[in-house]
């Protein structure tokens, strides 16, 4: 079931919008960069064939009740990275985030941070999600740096979990609570969600 017509949720400077199979080229060559695939997978690098991606792809655009999948914009410019809520349950209202940057002529500039920041708008006030969860490689630091400046807590370390360059690596698991992002939340404009 296709659940994507045109909508978008904004910020100050990006916009959300559904996986757009126009995109469908520069998602692959995201997907096929060993960089990136370091940074935010468990999986190890493996190129995918385009028509193998674009099953993937395909499944990922259909509505969903346990996750989320967006494309990040510059708010009146090019697709820039992904965003992701996964593991949602509704039962218990929880649901793990992530924020790739793929475009890198972008990382360093606050996107990567403006992007959680409605990420985590879009959980707590749309879905109306109790805690938020994100996982981080030891060795991303960019992504602790960001989880950390949004407010979420350290649970615990999954110790020397992921193999990577031919090493063991921790993976450490950290929550936000609604009540903890609303307590430290500055005043914002409300979520902006725009049907075209």
């Amino acid at each position: 079931m296709e659940s994507h017509s045109i909508w978008s949720i904004e910020g100050d400077r990006v916009r959300f919008t559904p996986l757009q199979l126009e995109n469908i080229y520069q998602h692959f060559r995201w997907n096929n960069d060993p960089e990136l695939n370091r940074l935010d997978s468990e999986v190890p690098y493996e190129e995918e064939t385009f028509s193998e991606f674009k099953r993937r792809f395909e499944r990922m655009r259909e509505e969903s009740s346990s996750s989320r999948d967006f494309e990040i914009h510059q708010k009146d410019g090019p697709l820039i990275g992904v965003a992701f809520v996964t593991d949602l349950s509704p039962h218990n209202r929880h649901g793990n985030v992530g924020i790739t940057i793929g475009d890198r002529d972008y990382w360093g500039k606050g996107y990567g941070r403006e992007s959680l920041e409605l990420l985590l708008e879009y959980c707590f006030e749309e879905l109306d999600l109790h805690r938020v969860g994100a996982e981080i490689f030891e060795y991303n630091e960019a992504w602790r740096r960001l989880v950390q400046a949004a407010g979420f807590q350290k649970e615990g370390t999954a110790r020397e979990y992921l193999y990577r360059d031919e090493q063991f690596w921790n993976k450490e698991s950290y929550s936000l609570l609604a009540r903890e992002y609303r307590e430290q939340r500055s005043e914002k404009a409300p979520l902006a969600v725009h049907a075209d």
